[in-house]
Formats: C-alpha cells, sequence, structure tokens
C-alpha cells in the first residue's frame, strides 16, 4: 500500500481504510535468526499467541506472548506492563517495527493459512543458479 500524501492525517487515513489483504503486509514483522533457519523466511505477520522480542524501546529484550493486535499497527504484549498510579496494570502498545518473531502460537500444528504463506515465501531447495535468470543462453543460442 503506497500512500501518495505528505500529509499525517491522510497516511493516518489510508492506514485506516485500508483492507485486509494490504493491512497483512502492514503487519509483518522480521522473524528471529534461528527460526529463519528453521524456515527459510525472513518476515511474517505477527498473530495473537506468537512469541515475541522488544528489539527497541523501554522493554528492549523483554520477550512475551502477543494479547491483541490494534488496527494501528501496534501490538499488546503480556510480559510488558506498567503500573498506573492506582496500583492496576496496563500493557502498553508497541509497534510492530519494534519487534522480532520468536515462535509461532502455541496451537498443536500450525494452520494450513499461515504454513502455505510459509512454503511459498521460503527458499529452499533452490540453487543459486536456478535464482538467476537464463541471460547467456539467449546469446548462445543466436551464434
Amino acid at each position: 500500500m503506497k500512500v501518495n500524501s505528505k500529509q499525517p492525517r491522510r497516511q493516518r487515513k489510508a492506514l485506516f481504510q485500508s483492507k485486509n489483504n494490504q493491512r497483512s503486509k502492514l503487519l509483518s514483522a522480521r522473524v528471529a535468526d534461528f527460526v529463519r533457519d528453521e524456515y527459510g523466511i525472513k518476515t511474517l505477520p505477527i498473530r495473537v499467541g506468537d512469541g515475541v522480542r522488544i528489539t527497541r524501546g523501554e522493554f528492549k529484550d523483554f520477550e512475551g506472548e502477543v494479547i491483541e493486535i490494534t488496527r494501528n499497527q501496534r501490538v499488546k504484549i503480556k510480559e510488558a506492563t506498567f503500573d498506573k498510579a492506582d496500583g492496576t496494570q496496563f500493557h502498553p502498545a508497541i509497534h510492530i517495527s519494534k519487534l522480532v518473531i520468536t515462535k509461532f502460537s502455541k496451537e498443536k500444528k500450525m494452520d494450513p493459512w499461515r504454513a502455505s504463506m510459509i512454503d511459498r515465501k521460503a527458499v529452499f531447495g533452490f540453487a543459486d543458479e536456478e535464482l538467476r535468470a537464463p541471460k547467456k543462453q539467449k546469446e548462445e543460442e543466436e551464434k
């Protein structure tokens, strides 16, 4: 989703009015290195129940589980809490760009939508020659 306006109010409006397929791309976060080695992917959309690590900000190096995803690219994490003056606790909303996915949700097996996305994005099984376009073959055929 590309927003042509420089005005923050129009950028926010475009974010709130975006369709679900555009929003899932905006709600993607990096995957930790050890998970990247296992699955062969760099980014995935965050889901409720995923384990994440916070990389920047006041809660840096906290690890926890995603409780809620808000509409404005923010996530609430179970372990990251503030104490209010009256003694109650609340979970501040943390922007998705500050998160790294460390483990997937605790379901018994991965849902088919996410599994198909991982299969589609994974780069395992391809040799470096297969990933490049065959440019030299056309020149040899002409000679």
